[in-house]
């Protein structure tokens, strides 16, 4: 069972996840980051759901900490805060998704969901990778990344083209959510149409 770590100063807000996912994961929680990183290095996690704002050493520092000691894990950001710019700072230190609040409880456990996801196949990569594996797959050299990226925008823009360039549906199709998938888009530089969102 893959182990969770939930760090929140609301500690109503950690006894609702820790019911929402302690059917699937193996849940630890914690009201600060400074008793998270006691947690860590108690027993390592496979990923961390961490808020923004925290008392002390807020989420964005304590990201910048656990990449300083090397704990390359998938992070979640939760933020409540009506400024995107700390979750900027976390994404730009390798947090792989965030979720506002207040957050939809099914949207929530698909962004923990594919985080693994992602982390699993990164590892496998690099596993590869370290095993002398030739990572280009085509006659122009193309690596390995950018074939998986130009695989995903080919799938995106079908879903796109099939619903009409509306995005909520298009995620639907995909089995994502839309913020997600907006996220994708900008990411892979897709022209999303003119559609509604």
């Amino acid at each position: 069972m893959k182990r969770l770590l939930i760090v929140d100063d609301d500690r109503h807000l950690l006894d609702s996840l820790q019911v929402v996912f302690t059917d699937t994961y193996k849940t630890r929680t914690a009201l600060s980051a400074e008793a998270a990183m006691e947690l860590l290095i108690q027993e390592p996690v496979d990923i961390i759901l961490l808020d923004v704002m925290l008392p002390g050493k807020d989420g964005v520092a304590f990201l910048r900490e656990l990449r300083e000691k090397q704990f390359d894990l998938p992070v979640v950001m939760i933020s409540g805060a009506v400024s995107i710019r700390p979750v900027i700072g976390a994404m730009a230190l390798g947090a792989c998704d965030y979720i506002r609040k207040p957050f939809d409880v099914d949207e929530l456990r698909l962004v923990v969901e594919r985080a693994l996801e992602n982390a699993e196949l990164r590892r496998r990569l690099h596993m590869l990778e370290s095993e002398g594996f030739d990572m280009t797959i085509w006659p122009e050299e193309k690596p390995l990344k950018a074939a998986v990226e130009e695989y995903e925008r080919l799938i995106i823009e079908e879903a796109l083209r099939r619903t009409g360039g509306v995005q909520t549906r298009a995620a639907e199709v995909l089995g994502t959510t839309r913020r997600i998938l907006s996220y994708r888009i900008e990411k892979l530089s897709i022209a999303a149409g003119n559609g509604p969102a």
